[in-house]
């Protein structure tokens, strides 16, 4: 009696176990047609990736019109994003806009720190040398920079121009890198499934 009560409970021990083991790996036909089709076709983003782009996020508002970030925070920010974004990868076209907003920034940086220049010839070397980087990634703002000091006879580019709307010039272009950025993790609905 005993060996036969053993063995019943063996089989009962093993046919519950594989039916635990079917179930964990299997979903019923309902529960498959529960889920949405985002999550089927939505990729997952690497933490690198969302966390960079969180961080250009926080950057883009602090900088926005607002003058709510120092120097040194932004240069701190900055500093923390380029070590994430290195270790990034991912959606190819997020992490290119993550790239070009992080040069953005790093070029608004190098040319927000002239200010440490002591005399007006060291300031504006220093901010024309930091000006070719800007204008060499965004002709546009070139152009503009051109044309605002168009007719005046000035030794440096940069004595006839505002720096704060400088800087901000260069923080609109970043804002579209990392609006771009945010646009491939967070698309917005698709007007089809509305």
């Amino acid at each position: 009696m005993r060996k036969v009560l053993k063995q019943l409970l063996k089989r009962a021990l093993t046919l519950s176990t594989a039916t635990f083991l079917i179930g964990c790996n299997s979903q019923s036909p309902q529960a498959q047609s529960e889920q949405s089709p985002e999550a089927i076709t939505q990729p997952t983003i690497p933490i690198a990736l969302k966390s960079a782009i969180e961080e250009l996020r926080v950057i883009k508002i602090k900088v926005k019109g607002s003058g709510d970030i120092s120097k040194k925070e932004y240069g701190e920010n900055l500093a923390d994003l380029v070590n994430i974004t290195q270790k990034a990868y991912g959606n190819p076209k997020a992490l290119a806009a993550v790239k070009s907003a992080v040069e953005g920034h790093q070029l608004a940086l190098k040319f927000w720190e002239c200010d440490r220049a002591v005399g007006y010839e060291e300031l504006h070397q220093c901010q024309d040398e930091a000006l070719k980087g800007v204008f060499a990634k965004y002709p546009d703002i070139e152009a503009q920079a051109k044309a605002a000091v168009a007719g005046e006879n000035l030794p440096y580019i940069s004595a006839g121009l505002d720096k704060d709307a400088m800087l901000q010039a260069i923080w609109d272009k970043t804002a579209q890198d990392t609006e771009a950025a945010l646009q491939v993790i967070n698309p917005p609905p698709n007007p089809k499934e509305s």
